[in-house]
């Protein structure tokens, strides 16, 4: 029996299972903590969705592709950014809108801010494109869109007056160490699991990069649809649609921004030249679709058509 664990790939499949099952669990206390604070300051479900949930429910593929940059993979590093937000943007909204049917389009704060968010997510991809990379100078432009984005979003949600004063705090301490605890676990779940999959694309001799672009992308997902779901079937369709462009503006402009800051990233545009094309594409199309009423099951089949051409695309790659 001891052999059989013993074995490189259920030993490292079984790492992958229990990083996946604490990364899960850390990221929803810190979800539903998270949420209940910014429901309690009288956030609209727009808001909370865009920077609240998106920013909580982004720290599994964030810590996964820090775990990857910080351990010199950077196939593994860009390569879950690349795989998550792809899921994101096609292959999650297109499930939720075939399950759904419709996502009915409310005319909240992110409408009224897509052609903002539009260009601001387009921006790596275009310093990425033309530098071979990100630089530092990059890094600084990134961080600083997601700041005016930011602050945009905060000022459309005060000219609102929903915002709450003197808002009572009673356990924010027991909170904090909750909070501090789960993050401590996503770090540690974070490594484990980027660790177990490269041992994994050696053992099947699949490129480290793919393995992030699938396995960690798609893993590291799956909280992100539970959560665009679950706000869809309880009418709450705005917090959805925020969490899916919130996750896609934190990682794509403010964590490679911070990233880029810190080191430079090179990108091989070779390698990730097919998700580049596929992700702007995704997005572009869902931030046009936006000034619609509702995205239905029709749009949800480009969408996925859209991931099934990427993924093939991949696929082929590696066999060729």
């Amino acid at each position: 029996m001891l052999e059989l664990f013993a074995h490189p790939l259920i030993f490292n499949l079984i790492i992958l299972l229990a990083s996946l099952f604490v990364l899960y669990k850390s990221a929803d206390l810190l979800v539903f903590g998270i949420s209940d604070y910014a429901k309690r300051l009288g956030l609209s479900d727009g808001i909370i969705g865009l920077v609240v949930v998106a920013m909580a429910a982004s720290a599994p593929e964030i810590i996964s592709s820090l775990t990857g940059f910080a351990s010199g993979e950077l196939g593994v590093g860009y390569g879950t950014i690349l795989g998550t937000n792809m899921i994101h943007a096609a292959f999650a909204l297109g499930v939720l809108t075939l399950l759904c049917r419709k996502i009915t389009i409310q005319q909240s704060i992110f409408t009224r801010e897509r052609l903002f968010l539009w260009l601001a997510l387009m921006l790596p991809f275009v310093l990425a494109t033309l530098g071979g990379g990100l630089s530092r100078t990059d890094g600084a432009i990134l961080v600083l869109a997601f700041i005016i984005y930011l602050v945009n979003l905060w000022r459309a949600e005060g000219t609102l007056g929903k915002l709450k004063k003197n808002v009572k705090l009673t356990t924010i301490w027991q909170d904090a160490a909750i909070f501090l605890g789960c993050l401590v676990a996503l770090m540690l779940s974070g490594r484990w699991l980027v660790f177990s999959t490269v041992n994994l694309a050696d053992y099947f001799y699949v490129p480290p990069y793919f393995a992030a672009l699938t396995v960690i992308g798609i893993a590291t997902t799956l909280p992100d649809m539970a959560v665009e779901f679950s706000a869809e079937k309880r009418k709450h369709a705005s917090l959805g649609m925020g969490d899916l462009l919130g996750s896609l503006a934190i990682e794509l402009l403010l964590f490679f921004g911070i990233v880029a800051l810190i080191s430079p990233i090179p990108i091989d545009l070779q390698e990730a030249g097919n998700a580049f094309f596929f992700l702007a594409a995704a997005i572009s199309l869902l931030i046009f679709w936006l000034k619609k009423k509702a995205i239905t099951w029709k749009h949800g089949l480009v969408f996925l058509g859209l991931y099934a051409a990427f993924l093939a695309i991949e696929v082929w790659r590696i066999m060729h």
